[in-house]
């Protein structure tokens, strides 16, 4: 099902009245809008990308794999 509307001051108004029951998951596409006019904000992703504390450790598996040593990585 698709249903059409456009987004107005913070809420998304659907061009027809449509009935859903309560709790329906529903998918929003974006379409029409240029994405290089749109105004990005400054800590969008606050909390909510997490950088795991090995981030920089190369794993021995894939080291080996590109036939580099762990030891021989400049940190």
């Amino acid at each position: 099902m698709v249903i059409r509307g456009h987004f107005e001051n913070g809420v998304i108004i659907p061009e027809e009245p449509i009935t859903l029951p309560e709790g329906t998951k529903v998918q929003i596409e974006v379409v029409g809008a240029n994405p290089q006019k749109m105004k990005r904000q400054g800590g969008m992703w606050k909390g909510r990308v997490v950088i795991a504390d090995d981030f920089d450790t190369l794993p021995a598996e894939i080291g080996d794999a590109f036939g580099v040593g762990v030891d021989e990585i400049a940190p």
